[in-house]
């Protein structure tokens, strides 16, 4: 990305477009959407841990180069602690179907591991979630020339090409290093991804608080957050007293309403800035890597994968 483009040195240069707080609203809704109201969904991927297995397992499939490259449970293993709960998490994978397991062709006491549709495709449009709202924020009052810098049309690409798809989840390889993610830099945002659906609940609280009452005081029961998200309402009360007792979330006298504190607001915004343009960068990587090498995917051949 050219150093002479705003968001390449300063991401958070995006928050000065006018419609940075409906686009980062739509962001808010569109991550929470696909586990909203799925309570296995939310109990599979509402924390850190979990993801992060699904995670590597997709990397470790779509880069391979060679057999010895698959994902499988023991090579998964070695990459992550807690192997006992990273084995308990990868046979519910494949006890709902989610990851699939293929014996090698040669040696049959080998399995390898496949996600299927449903982590790939929620991938894509996680990663195409991320490129668009970048795209919707860099672009406003840029020439054609300056447009080509940010990469127009990543997020549909991404779609429709698997091979450019490839290229960028090799280029996000770095991703699964926690310190490397924009996350990690903000303290409030990664104790909340410790938690069952914590960084969720804040996504929605924003969500409303853009949506509702810029600003302002929401209503926001219990029982609805927690039917929303999947969980027990014990659980969500508990959550927002511990991020109140952290300073993020504010209650008005009754108890009844609450709403951000201001400076965990400005933390979800500079999170938001520095995670879109991650990833708006690691397209054109995989651009510019795609340019030099060719079109070719990196993937093993179909048979394979």
């Amino acid at each position: 990305m050219d150093a002479d483009y705003p968001a390449a040195s300063d991401p958070e240069w995006l928050r000065r477009h006018p419609d940075f707080p409906a686009v980062l609203a739509f962001y808010c809704d569109s991550l929470v959407a696909p586990l909203r109201g799925q309570r296995l969904m939310m109990k599979l991927f509402g924390q850190r841990a979990p993801t992060e297995i699904a995670a590597l397992i997709v990397m470790m499939h779509v880069t391979a180069r060679s057999p010895g490259d698959r994902p499988t449970v023991t090579r998964i293993q070695d990459r992550l602690p807690g192997a006992r709960q990273t084995a308990a998490f990868i046979a519910l994978l494949r006890g709902f179907g989610i990851v699939q397991a293929e014996r090698d062709a040669t040696d049959g006491r080998i399995r390898y591991l496949v996600p299927g549709p449903l982590i790939l495709d929620g991938l894509r449009d996680w990663v195409a979630l991320h490129l668009d709202c970048h795209q919707r924020l860099a672009a406003a009052g840029l020439s054609g020339a300056e447009l080509s810098v940010i990469g127009g049309g990543h997020a549909g690409r991404l779609r429709s090409d698997r091979a450019f798809f490839d290229a960028v989840i090799h280029q996000c390889a770095p991703w699964l290093d926690r310190s490397i993610r924009p996350l990690t830099r903000f303290p409030d945002l990664a104790w909340l991804d410790e938690h069952d659906s914590g960084l969720y609940l804040a996504l929605t609280l924003a969500e409303q608080s853009l949506r509702l009452s810029p600003g302002g005081w929401l209503a926001a029961p219990a029982a609805d957050l927690a039917r929303s998200l999947g969980v027990s309402k014990s659980h969500i009360r508990n959550l927002i007293n511990a991020m109140e007792r952290r300073g993020l979330v504010l209650h008005d006298d009754r108890r009844q309403r609450l709403r951000l504190a201001p400076r965990f607001s400005g933390t979800i915004e500079r999170w938001f800035c520095q995670q879109v343009s991650w990833l708006a960068a690691a397209a054109e990587r995989a651009d510019a890597d795609r340019a030099i090498h060719g079109q070719s995917s990196v993937t093993l051949p179909v048979a394979m994968s």
